[in-house]
């Protein structure tokens, strides 16, 4: 059986630009056939909001896209995820960009996915219910 991860928004973004210092691992990552990967809706509209600032084609970020929906499994909030989105905010009381952090980790403890790669571990620190992995 296959280890669960998620991705974070970042690792998307380097592995479309092969100009990015992270590209070869984040290619890497994604293509282990050992792993079986997943991302959250708030992991795509954040994955377009960075490619759009950081102008890269409409086209290829489309196009990186729709290979992603063919290979990851892509996770949407539901009850489950709000009631954990709940008792995080509760916990740690997260501020600006954190609270979208501490919904991809309610999203992805809902699908019993154990650990979340990123290039940012930083963006997680302190969160004890999942494991965060750099790169």
């Amino acid at each position: 059986m296959n280890k669960k991860i998620l991705l974070d928004s970042n690792i998307l973004v380097y592995a479309l630009e092969e100009s990015n210092p992270y590209h070869q691992k984040a290619e890497a990552l994604i293509l282990n056939p050992n792993l079986d990967f997943f991302v959250t809706t708030k992991n795509i509209s954040e994955y377009f909001a960075v490619c759009s600032k950081l102008n890269i084609p409409f086209d290829k970020t489309w196009a990186f896209y729709g290979s992603l929906c063919q290979n990851a499994g892509i996770l949407f909030p539901n009850q489950t995820s709000l009631g954990i989105f709940d008792g995080l905010l509760k916990k740690y009381q997260p501020r600006g960009n954190r609270v979208y952090d501490m919904e991809i980790v309610s999203v992805a403890l809902a699908n019993g996915i154990p650990e979340i790669r990123t290039v940012n571990v930083k963006d997680f620190s302190g969160v004890t219910e999942i494991s965060v992995a750099s790169l």
